[in-house]
């Protein structure tokens, strides 16, 4: 029989209800400050790293899918939500709440032929040169049945671009595994009580289904349907649907650093950023690309304040891709793998097949050889080190790592 239960309401696919929150601060060149809320990406531990601001843990809660966990459940990549505090440096910070939500888990059910995208339950995912794979290399190791976790994004036309995959397992496990698919509500069947999201069936009729006025999903609702059942064919019997709001609502005075695609344009004063509405004005700064480069599924990093009409007034946007463009930039995505030559720490630079590299607090730093360093810093790299390094070359010559990878 149908219940429903009461829940706390997500905002987005992406963002939780920390979101809501009020509240107040000023902004410098280096960042957010004040007390806020930053969204992106973990790009180094040791602390947690998010949007180049190095945020103390110490004291903060930290959630996965709304279960207590600990830092050391989190992985670079993922992309989270943090509330706390940032220094007037606008690089370093104090968090309260460390909260993260998948956007999808489950099982594999088509696999990768170009190395590059993967089917997930039904869902296509795509992966790009930012992408961070666990327990597995590439994407073709991949199996039908294989169970993963996805954090990331969704761009404009609602396609699934993953920050990073975990394996979870190998096989789906009955009773242990779990498949959770996020997504529109389409083809309602109330007699046979089964919708779909995308090509997946989801069978409700002994499902607890919260939210939902009537007791039924309605189309073009976007839901998470969750089950502990093995897919069979393209039909998932779920035992839990929850109605879930797709878009963001921020409350006025809250200040936000957000790093996100951009998922609606319709000009430099009026788009879409994770589905919360951003303008600029005379007053906006533009890092590494210029108010014309802002287009569709453009990665971006956006900070300011909620204004009383819901909308994001940018004080800062920065590119975070190689569709930006400036006269510091010429955003030739280079991909590097060799061995150290060299290391200055004093400037953060190493130099690898002969060219220098340079390592700031926005680089995905990740080790993955037998040292297993979980917050590998360039403290910890030797002349020698085999790496692997992806980035972007800089006028003078230098390449800036957007993922800086130490491997055996």
């Amino acid at each position: 029989m149908m219940k429903t239960k009461f829940r706390l309401l997500l905002i987005s696919i992406l963002l939780p209800l920390f979101l809501m929150l009020n509240a107040c601060g000023g902004s410098s060149d280096g960042g957010m400050t004040g007390t806020g809320i930053t969204a992106g990406r973990i790009t180094n531990f040791g602390s947690v790293f998010v949007n180049g601001i190095q945020f103390n843990v110490d004291n903060a809660t930290f959630s996965r899918d709304g279960v207590i966990s600990q830092q050391s459940d989190f992985l670079v990549g993922e992309y989270v939500v943090i509330e706390g505090n940032v220094n007037p440096s606008g690089t370093s910070g104090t968090a309260t709440k460390v909260i993260f939500t998948d956007l999808l888990e489950g099982e594999v059910t088509g696999v990768s032929t170009d190395g590059i995208s993967i089917e997930v339950l039904g869902q296509n995912i795509k992966t790009d040169s930012l992408s961070i794979f666990h327990d597995f290399t590439n994407l073709t190791d991949l199996a039908v049945g294989s169970v993963v976790e996805v954090s990331g994004l969704r761009d404009a036309s609602g396609l699934l671009v993953a920050n990073s995959i975990e394996l979870k397992q190998a096989v789906f496990i009955q009773g242990t595994s779990e498949n959770e698919v996020k997504g529109m509500v389409s083809n309602v069947n109330q007699t046979q009580m089964t919708f779909q999201i995308g090509a997946i069936t989801i069978d409700y009729s002994n499902a607890e289904v919260d939210d939902f006025a009537g007791g039924n999903p309605v189309e073009g609702q976007f839901v998470e349907a969750k089950s502990s059942q093995p897919i069979n064919g393209n039909t998932l019997v779920a035992f839990e649907v929850e109605l879930e709001d797709q878009f963001l609502t921020v409350a006025s005075n809250t200040e936000v650093e957000l790093e996100g695609l951009v998922t609606r344009f319709v000009s430099a004063v009026d788009f879409d950023v994770n589905g919360l509405n951003i303008t600029t004005n005379n007053s906006t700064e533009f890092d590494d690309g210029v108010a014309g480069n802002l287009a569709l599924n453009v990665l971006i990093e956006v900070e300011g304040i909620v204004n009383s009409s819901g909308t994001l007034v940018a004080e800062k946007i920065k590119f975070r891709g190689s569709s930006g463009s400036s006269d510091d930039d010429n955003n030739s995505e280079v991909r590097i793998e060799d061995s150290i030559q060299s290391i200055n720490i004093s400037s953060s630079e190493v130099v690898v097949a002969g060219i220098a590299i340079v390592i700031d607090s926005t680089t995905l730093m990740r080790d993955k050889s037998d040292q297993e360093v979980s917050a590998l810093t360039i403290n910890d790299l030797a002349v020698g080190d085999n790496v692997e390094v992806r980035g972007f070359t800089l006028a003078n010559g230098k390449v800036l790592a957007t993922r800086f990878e130490r491997d055996n």
